[in-house]
């Protein structure tokens, strides 16, 4: 993407990480910035991201939001968004089925993976308590 948009515009300079995909950390790391009332130019600053960037996550953050029934109040407080701006998010999404059902891939693929994770736990401790039960009887037999 960036080197997309530099041929595009090869007198413009644009900050490192823009196109690139957002991680967990640097999500969770936008939201604390926002609560701590920075500036939308700092915070791109400090992301490597465009203010455009920033604003995009923003909306994409409120959107996800949403989706989890979290309450117009809540999305405003985390997004600094105004009310108006989520509103026109929230319909955009919900007219642009591919961008919503990217939405609801996350959301599955995350509770698959959720499930999985507790199925390898599960497979783990029956392997462990097959070990301590062949420890046991080692010990056993040793006395």
């Amino acid at each position: 993407m960036l080197k997309r948009l530099k041929s595009q515009n090869p007198d413009k300079n644009y900050p490192s990480n823009t196109g690139q995909k957002w991680t967990d950390e640097e999500e969770s790391l936008l939201l604390e910035e926002l609560s701590q009332g920075i500036n939308i130019e700092i915070i791109a600053q400090s992301h490597k991201r465009t203010i455009g960037g920033i604003n995009s996550r923003r909306r994409e953050i409120a959107y996800k939001l949403h989706v989890k029934n979290t309450s117009i109040e809540e999305i405003i407080m985390k997004t600094k968004l105004n009310e108006d701006e989520i509103t026109e998010t929230i319909n955009k999404r919900k007219n642009n089925p591919k961008k919503s059902k990217s939405i609801e891939k996350t959301e599955i693929k995350s509770t698959f993976s959720i499930e999985e994770e507790i199925t390898e736990m599960k497979n783990d401790i029956k392997e462990l308590k097959n070990i301590m039960k062949e420890l046991m009887e080692l010990i056993k037999g040793n006395n």
